[in-house]
């Protein structure tokens, strides 16, 4: 399950990024030069942790507790380091964050252990 999460997510984050370049959004979301670098960096990432569960579920961890960061950053302050903060960016790095949480500690506990007790 965290492998399909953390590619589908990487290859959403890199296109976002190249599109942020491409077609700045300045309305609900707005996606600075900063902001896309951050998401093709996040994609990129994503992409290359994708390739086996455990290190799809550790980057979804890492990624969820990161985003979890930067959503409650938001609350505080609407600008950092070139990233601009609006109310559609929090909620959305919230549901990312708990996504993201959510897939990385019940990743490889969602499959049934085959244990034998032996006597």
């Amino acid at each position: 399950m965290a492998q399909k999460f953390v590619k589908v997510l990487g290859i959403i984050f890199l296109v976002l990024g190249v599109v942020g370049f491409v077609l700045p959004m300045e309305g609900i979301f707005h996606l600075t030069p900063m902001h896309n670098i951050v998401h093709l960096a996040s994609g990129i990432i994503g992409l290359i942790m994708s390739n086996t569960e455990a290190k799809a579920a550790l980057f979804a961890k890492v990624f969820g507790f990161i985003y979890l960061l930067v959503a409650i950053l938001g609350l505080f302050t609407h600008e950092f380091m070139g990233i601009m903060f609006l109310i559609a960016d929090n909620i959305l790095h919230f549901i990312i964050a708990f996504a993201s949480l959510y897939v990385g500690f019940t990743a490889l506990t969602s499959k049934p252990a085959n244990k034998s007790v032996s006597q």
